[in-house]
């Protein structure tokens, strides 16, 4: 080897020890935040440097401008003159995040300047999401609803109902096959409804060569009456309730009898769509949600209207009882909510959350919790004791942002499973499990088409999903991967 080619050599080596001194020296100056970054955030650690950059200079000890010290925890909890500017678990509508993300309608903080940095208002978000933690290591104060596995629920009857020697029922033929717009599970069996062009389809659990029986269609009611939007299972899963209707001409709930597939009544008459309908524990009263505005009780008996609700400012697009039927919650096209007696109509709660559609209500199986989903790509659940929320997230939401909305944007369905947990279904194509507390299990991604609907199955072990070709599809919760693909005959 010449000098030249040593010197060249040696000149590499020192580079590359140089180079790899200076990454240990930049890997170590950065482990500790990098390590930071993945704490949930904290007041003392993450918070309060942030606000003794941008706020503590008018909500101080001294000052206290509206009432307001943002320079202790304590401060911060207690809030303002005004209030409270933090609610744990619930950032969306905090004051305090309100305020910095100078969303409509809230002065903005701070005043007569810009924005904070996006990962400034991140962080905050994610301390308020997060249970507003003290410090490290500290207790959240996020509110908990234990769920109580015997509350509200029913033993499962020794023969679930199954459809059987249906009547013969030819199968409506399209062009181009519908969306799913409707989707039911029965409570104690394998049993699905699914909504197609002027009538009803049923999947049941069919025995093959296989070890697990497969899912198959068994048999279509009609409903001549128009397009399905809602389908309920009753909770003994006896019957199965339609509604739906014509646009601008007719509204109707069929109630079918689950092993007969006979049409026991045909509730309401409507002069518009019935986007909404659902049937109490005891099958004595119906209530569905419409294009009017208005909430209607009937009786199941005789048809009756026994309640006319008329609070709601817009479409009322989702009715749900409570699992003992002592409330009904109802939502709608403006964001609304409310809970009301199911016996008298009376109002029990305003909850206000969701600024555009709800495009879901269900009820924990214990009654003690209610989550609503919206197409701001947010869902809540509800305390029922005095409801107040314990927890909200934007898992289907493509930006931050309060205003900005995308076509991506949006949770399509909401649904409880027995044992408490939840689905999210989104518009950006992803079907999201929750445990019950509303902390994540797992997701199935880009989902083929458009979802539009999604159930449990009785026993929790699987989803189905429609989406906006007519296609459905069943899903593992455990492997989140797709088992099987159901077509009608």
């Amino acid at each position: 080897m010449n000098e030249d080619m040593m010197c060249e050599n040696s000149m590499e080596t020192k580079k590359t020890v140089m180079c790899r001194l200076l990454t240990s020296i930049l890997l170590s100056s950065l482990l500790p935040s990098l390590l930071l970054a993945t704490e949930p955030p904290n007041y003392v650690d993450h918070v309060l440097p942030i606000f003794k950059r941008h706020c503590t200079g008018c909500h101080n000890s001294d000052k206290q401008t509206a009432g307001l010290d943002l320079t202790t925890y304590a401060g911060a909890l207690k809030g303002s003159s005004g209030g409270e500017i933090v609610k744990a678990g619930v950032p969306d509508t905090s004051r305090l995040y309100e305020s910095i993300v100078h969303a409509d309608g809230v002065e903005p903080m701070p005043p007569e300047k810009p924005k904070i940095a996006d990962e400034q208002i991140t962080v905050i978000r994610d301390w308020i999401a997060g249970g507003l933690l003290e410090a490290k290591g500290g207790k959240s104060k996020l509110r908990t609803v234990a769920f109580n596995l015997t509350a509200g629920s029913m033993k499962r009857p020794e023969n679930p109902a199954m459809p059987v020697n249906l009547p013969k029922v030819e199968l409506a033929r399209t062009r181009v096959t519908p969306p799913i717009l409707a989707l039911a599970s029965s409570p104690w069996a394998n049993l699905i409804a699914a909504s197609g062009h002027e009538q009803i389809l049923l999947f049941g659990e069919k025995p093959s060569a296989n070890a697990e029986p497969q899912m198959t269609h068994i048999g279509t009611l009609p409903f001549p009456d128009g397009t399905v939007h809602d389908l309920r299972f009753s909770r003994n899963g006896d019957l199965l309730i339609a509604a739906g209707g014509q646009g601008a001409y007719s509204g109707q709930v069929a109630v079918f009898d689950v092993r007969t597939g006979q049409r026991r009544a045909t509730i309401a008459d409507e002069e518009d769509i019935i986007l909404s309908a659902d049937i109490s524990a005891d099958h004595r009263i119906v209530a569905i949600g419409t294009p009017a505005r208005k909430v209607k009780i009937f009786s199941a008996q005789d048809g009756r209207l026994l309640h006319k609700i008329d609070k709601h400012t817009d479409w009322v697009t989702a009715v749900r009882f409570s699992p003992d039927g002592k409330y009904l919650a109802t939502g709608d096209r403006n964001g609304g909510i409310h809970v009301w007696e199911s016996a008298n109509g009376g109002i029990v709660y305003t909850l206000d959350e969701h600024k555009v559609r709800i495009t879901g209500l269900s009820w924990r199986p214990d009654g003690q919790l209610l989550a609503s989903a919206g197409e701001e790509g947010k869902f809540v659940l509800w305390d029922m004791k005095d409801g107040f929320p314990t927890r909200t997230a934007s898992p289907h939401t493509v930006s931050r942002e309060p205003s900005r909305y995308s076509r991506r944007t949006g949770i399509l369905d909401i649904a409880f499973a027995r044992d408490g947990s939840f689905l999210t279904l989104g518009r950006d194509r992803t079907l999201r499990l929750w445990q019950t507390d509303g902390n994540a299990i797992g997701e199935v991604r880009e989902l083929q088409t458009l979802p539009t609907q999604a159930v449990f199955s009785w026993d929790g072990r699987q989803v189905v999903t429609g989406d906006f070709e007519g296609n459905l599809r069943i899903w593992d919760t455990e492997s989140r991967s797709m088992i099987q693909e159901l077509y009608p005959q």
